[in-house]
């Protein structure tokens, strides 16, 4: 990603500031546009399922754990390690930095931002939003959509998108809360942040 706002005089760090502010601002701009849209039309229930009502932690935290031996092989895998992890994004930039995990760790929990942003919008909006409208039709047409955006992309992420989208939707739709998919998308995301430093952190030392 581009530096699109000048903050500091240099390069790199302008870079990192960029990318450290870019996912909570698409956050807050597309949270701001939901709550408009939530005031005009959908005031009588919970904002596109921000709710813990009907959320129980354990059966998202199986789905997890389920996770955990596929996203190790995924680590030993080219197209996965081209990809990730995004902290890749940020090397240059930390190059002369000597604490920096300081750095690394607000840009994972900005990073994480991103998966708010599409969990609300997803899950929530498209999802409980048009249920309104087409009831259960609406769940494939988002799961579609939902699998366009991982287009360039890891092969098995594409794929799994896919599955994975309607199968959190169907949950979503019956519990009317997206909290469970976010909680699995955010364990996701960073596990395969893990996975990917630790993946090529051995093919470095084997190499």
């Amino acid at each position: 990603m581009n530096p699109v706002i000048k903050i500091t005089e240099h390069a790199e760090w302008n870079s990192f500031w960029n990318q450290v502010i870019y996912w909570p601002l698409v956050l807050v701009t597309i949270a701001s546009i939901l709550f408009i849209i939530w005031l005009l039309f959908y005031r009588a229930e919970s904002f596109f399922g921000l709710t813990t009502k009907n959320f129980k932690w354990k059966p998202y935290l199986i789905m997890l754990n389920i996770m955990i031996p596929l996203i190790f092989l995924a680590s030993t895998q080219p197209d996965f390690l081209w990809k990730y992890p995004k902290l890749d994004n940020i090397k240059n930039e930390l190059a002369t930095v000597e604490n920096k995990w300081l750095n690394k760790l607000l840009c994972e929990l900005t990073y994480g931002s991103d998966f708010i942003s599409v969990e609300h919008f997803f899950s929530g909006f498209l999802n409980l939003g048009f249920i309104k409208i087409a009831g259960k039709d609406a769940i494939l047409p988002m799961a579609c959509f939902y699998c366009t955006i991982h287009f360039g992309k890891p092969l098995g992420e594409c794929i799994s998108s896919y599955f994975g989208g309607m199968f959190l939707c169907i949950i979503v739709f019956h519990t009317r809360s997206i909290m469970g998919g976010l909680t699995v998308h955010l364990g996701i995301a960073w596990l395969m942040e893990l996975g990917a430093q630790s993946g090529k952190s051995f093919f470095i030392k084997f190499s």
